[in-house]
């Protein structure tokens, strides 16, 4: 306790100047560690973008930048349901601050970074839990379903090149299908809790658990609550699902952009050919997508434009998935405090206007 208020004394002495310098040294550490987490392909990712036309790198960046919007127009959707006052630039900084979570603990912490970020801006620790378990489940069957329509809108294209892949991509329907399916159950199935509950019981040794296990049961309760409400509202869901699908457009439209001089695709071929990648890569199982979708796309668009240049879209994809979300992120989670400090002085001025 003594060592927090030496922190928060020497903090107070700081300049407005000097607090900025700690601030950037601390974003300078984060982009350290994001060039950790891609040490293996930070450096043939930023050669190919100094080969890449400038053109082709702005357009990469706004496909990518169009999926931050339209998955932030979702969040906002989503929050607003519990906090009527949280804003579309919150939920803008949520992408990016999970974005980068996502990716320098590969996967793992997005969604407690989801629930930090929520709570810090005017949504429960449960409700927001709840939230985001639907978002992400909504997420994966949108997946799911658009990539089925793109696979028969493009049947006779996709027959011919994905004949000897059936198999994987009925795996990879089937395993999103499942994963969506216990989150939906884990989210807000009162019978799915209850089987929970059970099972903690058989490890609560002589009642040394009863206190945290009371905390599970009663945050389980309030996200059943919480995730009920939305899903109440069927409307709103089914418009929730059409804006996945112009989200997942933007970045699966990224492999026509690299390649389109090479005109060997049309739109739709190359979307219903990166849907198909990413159904695959679900099939793989490493942390967070990391590798596997660019595993997946260079193996099936070799077979159209040659490994080289399959390789060097792969990059170019993984910057804009990754990289590029994960770069900006780091600057939100560096000012994260101040953004939360931010909206507590808001909304008590909003109470006191009330």
């Amino acid at each position: 306790m003594a060592h927090k208020n030496d922190r928060l004394e020497f903090m107070k002495k700081l300049t407005e100047t000097q607090k900025n310098i700690v601030k950037w040294i601390c974003v300078g550490i984060i982009l350290a560690l994001i060039v950790y987490v891609f040490r293996d392909s930070a450096g043939p990712i930023f050669h190919q973008l100094k080969k890449t036309s400038l053109t082709v790198v702005l357009l990469i960046v706004a496909a990518t930048l169009l999926y931050s919007i339209f998955e932030s127009v979702i969040t906002w959707l989503l929050a607003r349901q519990y906090n009527p006052n949280f804003r579309f630039r919150q939920a803008f900084g949520m992408t990016y601050f999970c974005a980068f979570y996502r990716t320098i603990t590969m996967g793992s912490g997005a969604g407690v970074a989801a629930i930090v970020y929520m709570s810090g801006n005017g949504v429960q620790a449960s409700e927001a839990c709840g939230m985001y378990t639907i978002e992400y489940a909504i997420h994966k069957l949108s997946i799911a379903i658009l990539s089925a329509i793109l696979f028969f809108m493009n049947y006779d294209y996709m027959q011919n090149r994905f004949k000897d892949y059936r198999w994987y991509l009925l795996a990879g329907f089937g395993l999103t299908i499942i994963i969506t399916a216990c989150l939906m159950l884990f989210a807000c199935a009162a019978w799915f809790h209850r089987i929970l509950y059970a099972l903690m019981e058989l490890f609560n040794f002589k009642g040394k658990f009863t206190e945290f296990f009371q905390k599970v049961r009663n945050q389980c309760m309030i996200m059943e609550t919480a995730s009920k409400k939305l899903l109440k509202k069927k409307g709103m869901l089914a418009g929730l699902i059409l804006i996945n699908f112009v989200k997942l457009a933007c970045w699966f439209m990224i492999p026509y952009i690299v390649l389109y001089h090479r005109q060997v695709l049309t739109p739709m071929h190359a979307l219903a050919m990166t849907a198909v990648c990413v159904m695959l890569a679900a099939v793989i199982p490493v942390p967070a997508g990391i590798g596997s979708s660019e595993f997946v796309l260079i193996g099936l668009f070799s077979g159209l434009v040659g490994t080289s240049a399959a390789g060097a879209m792969a990059l170019l994809y993984r910057f804009a998935t990754f990289l590029f979300p994960c770069a900006v992120g780091a600057v939100v989670a560096a000012f994260f405090g101040r953004i939360k400090k931010a909206e507590n002085a808001r909304l008590e001025h909003l109470q006191d206007q009330t």
